[in-house]
């Protein structure tokens, strides 16, 4: 069964990897399985004859388990197979680090949920102390529910079916057109019958009661099999199981007998529906993963939860749920926190899954907020997405809209919550103060509260973890870094932030490993370029997806593979000492069809506070290209043919790039997009974007310097001089003396080296390989 091995983490989405040390006890098994099986043994032993067996299982009906009880430290060895074929043997290590996360059956859960209604997040014995904390701890928060639940009691009630849509595939715009209202007047109906279900909750006022029951008997009407089901219109079909489990468990005992009946039998439909399309059209985190998935499989929990005694097969939900929820999720991410399709996506769905991960802990007594995921991810948010940041990178979705910021707040102050640690709370602070700051999205903006942070008590420590000595951080598992100057001082932060991810250009990721966006003192001067116009359109996919949208490097013309999962990157050998931060974005992959190797190392320089990217590009044989150099701005850059230099000023913010190429070359300045965003999704944060390509005139492979030089009011840039020296492209810069090998052996400060780069810093010298920095005496 090896030829299943594949780079990409969904091709061969095997759990624990081969010498892997989890990082949660016990770990999830997952494997691939032949296309025909259906019955799967697995086997686990301390010893690689496989005589001390610690796991035999000879009749799973799924490629996965997640055992219920934790294993004691050591090495283990394991195996799989279907009856006709059997894999080879894999090897993990078990160690006294990793984080103990046992998870008992789901039958157990239902036990342990209360018996009567509410269950989701709180129970009938919370109610009392829920209802008197409006006067105290709950007096602001409960001020602004009733302003909201208040107004809705005089709107409608009612909600009318959605229409059908026309086909995409035969006129996109008209299907968006209609799809776009349905999908926010849903999501905006049920979410009002949210606030009004919590107010009931919270005040015991059955008007609200009333308004919230009235709602979701509107919304049961919806024929599940019609213009709502999940194969038709799945954004439809989630807006009613999104929240609609929530209130109808929050105002149960408010409906009349009819009106439950009919809730029920929606719910029950829309359950069997979801499990069909989830369960039996592949493997989620196995076989199949597709984005939507991902939110989906949360709603059917939340489902069997509420309505498990009326639902009888919401047990065998859950039972199949339990291991993909609690080992298999995140299918976009590792231990480490960051979520490959970017930060808007990663909102979304990492926010989706506390709504799980909540109802378990507080209901069925399980705590998944143990894993080193959720720490990790706050983590990623604070160093990769900047409270002042202009521009959201990378993936889909870029606009700073008020909601996606107080959003982003919720989400790392739930994980405070549920973690009980302090170290994030300065920014989520630092984020709802700039959300303020941030324009409003009418269509976007929804009613209610955040019914977490609503009903979860802050933590008792709220103390800042003093900051690190170091500025870079970097993320292996989905591909991420970034290099901050100052964290805590947007008005002199610098931040650099990478991507060279393992799961490639698929999804709502793009063709763009090794790419970057920088800010400069709050202002974003180089970010990737188009917007999100709907998925799949004339823009997305013809502009966004591709390489030359980005800021990375192109091969006559030619960018990496799109949509493919053999696109692969990874950030290699991080290094940091007080002189510089170094670290290796590895898109070998992504340019397979012509480049043997394309790899961008990324040098800062701390004395001198300056960027050193240097691509390396070795062609395969036979294939002629030329190394092209993009970079995209809201500003217009002023360019130097003579110096080969650009500039992008930006209020009071510059930042200044220095080519260390002295032979034939030139550059191209173009502005727009061919082909530009659908019209009906413009709006006022779509700036026009201006595009700078260096172009080296011949063919061939090269190794590219570009020396990037920030500047604000209290950060003046270095002095940089170019020259070519023998094999050698040299920079000064202030103090710093960089060398970049023209592939030959070259003489920089009266040493030979045959290595990539050579720099010399703050009386340091460094030489930079394939394997990474090394510092030289």
């Amino acid at each position: 069964m090896k030829e299943h091995r594949h780079p990409h983490p969904h091709k061969d989405p095997r759990q624990p990897r081969n010498g892997e040390r989890p990082e949660t006890n016990p770990s999830l098994f997952a494997w691939k399985p032949t296309p025909s099986a259906e019955r799967f043994r697995l086997v686990v032993a301390r010893d690689e004859s496989f005589n001390d067996v610690h796991l035999d299982l000879s009749d799973l009906s799924e490629p996965a388990f997640l055992p219920e009880k934790a294993f004691a430290p050591g090495r283990y060895f394991w195996r799989w197979s279907d009856g006709t074929s059997e894999s080879e043997v894999f090897c993990f290590e078990v160690t006294t680090d990793s984080t103990v996360v046992e998870v008992p059956p789901a039958v157990e859960w239902l036990k342990r949920l209360p018996k009567a209604h509410p269950r989701i997040y709180v129970g009938p014995d919370d109610i009392s102390e829920l209802r008197r904390s409006i006067t105290t701890s709950r007096a602001d928060a409960w001020a602004e529910l009733k302003g909201n639940a208040d107004a809705l009691l005089h709107e409608s009630q009612e909600i009318e079916e959605p229409p059908f849509l026309p086909s995409w595939r035969e006129n996109y715009k008209a299907a968006y057109q209609i799809w776009r209202p349905i999908l926010w007047n849903s999501r905006r109906f049920v979410r009002g019958a949210e606030a009004l279900a919590l107010a009931y909750l919270t005040s015991g006022d059955e008007r609200y009661a009333r308004a919230a029951c009235q709602r979701m008997v509107s919304i049961s009407k919806w024929d599940p099999e019609g213009s709502s089901h999940i194969g038709h219109n799945d954004e439809a079909h989630m807006s009613v199981i999104w929240d609609g489990s929530k209130v109808c468990d929050w105002v149960w005992d408010q409906f009349i007998d009819e009106e439950r009946t009919l809730v029920i039998e929606q719910f029950r439909r829309r359950g069997q529906i979801t499990y069909k399309y989830m369960h039996d059209q592949g493997s989620y985190g196995v076989t199949r993963f597709d984005s939507h998935a991902g939110r989906e499989i949360v709603f059917l929990a939340l489902i069997a939860f509420v309505f498990h005694e009326e639902i009888p097969e919401a047990k065998t939900w859950l039972e199949w749920l339990r291991p993909v929820l609690c080992g298999i999720w995140p299918i976009w991410a590792g231990d480490d926190g960051a979520w490959a399709e970017g930060p808007s996506y990663g909102l979304a769905y990492v926010s989706i899954m506390t709504m799980f991960a909540t109802a378990l802990k507080r209901g069925a007594g399980t705590d998944l907020y143990q894993r080193p995921f959720w720490k990790g991810h706050a983590r990623w948010r604070q160093w990769c997405l900047p409270p002042y940041a202009e521009w959201i990178g990378f993936g889909d979705h870029s606009e700073r809209w008020a909601r996606t910021w107080n959003m982003n707040a919720d989400l790392v102050d739930i994980i405070v919550r549920e973690t009980g640690s302090g170290e994030f709370a300065g920014y989520v602070d630092a984020f709802r103060k700039e959300a303020k700051l941030c324009e409003s999205s009418p269509e976007r903006e929804m009613p209610g509260v955040n019914s977490l942070i609503f009903l979860l008590d802050k933590p008792g420590n709220e103390g800042r973890i003093p900051r690190s000595e170091y500025i870079s951080r970097v993320f292996p598992a989905a591909g991420w870094a970034s290099i901050r100057t100052h964290i805590d001082d947007p008005s002199k932060d610098v931040a650099f932030i990478f991507r060279s991810s393992p799961y490639g250009a698929i999804s709502h990721s793009h063709a763009n490993n090794n790419d970057f966006v920088i800010h400069v003192a709050g202002k974003v001067m180089a970010m990737p370029s188009g917007y999100y116009a709907g998925y799949g359109s004339d823009h997305h996919a013809h502009w966004v997806w591709h390489t030359k949208s980005h800021n990375c490097v192109t091969l006559s013309d030619a960018g990496q593979l799109m949509r493919s999962h053999e696109s692969t990157g990874a950030v290699e050998n991080a290094f940091e000492d007080e002189r510089i931060v170094y670290f290796c974005g590895n898109a070998d992959a992504s340019y397979s069809d012509r480049a043997r190797r394309c790899r961008r190392h990324v040098i800062f320089l701390k004395p001198q506070n300056a960027f050193v990217l240097i691509d390396q590009f070795v062609p395969l044989p036979g294939i002629a290209s030329a190394l092209q150099w993009n970079i995209h701005s809201w500003c217009e850059f002023q360019v130097d043919e003579e110096r080969r230099t650009f500039r992008i000023e930006r209020e009071g913010s510059s930042l200044e790039g220095h080519f260390m190429y002295q032979h034939n070359a030139f550059f191209s300045l173009s502005e727009g997009w061919d082909p530009p965003p659908l019209e009906v999704k413009n709006n006022a944060q779509w700036h026009q974007q201006y595009h700078l390509r260096f172009t080296i005139s011949a063919m061939g492979g090269r190794n590219l310097g570009v020396v990037l030089c920030p500047e604000h009011a209290t950060l003046p840039p270095p002095k940089v001089a170019t020259e070519r020296s023998g094999k050698a492209e040299i920079a000064r810069i202030g103090g710093a003396l960089v060398g970049v090998n023209q592939n030959g052996t070259m003489e920089l400060d009266g040493h030979r080296s045959n290595a990539l780069a050579v720099l010399v810093v703050d009386g340091g010298r460094y030489e930079v390989r394939e394997d990474g920095v090394h510092t030289m005496p």
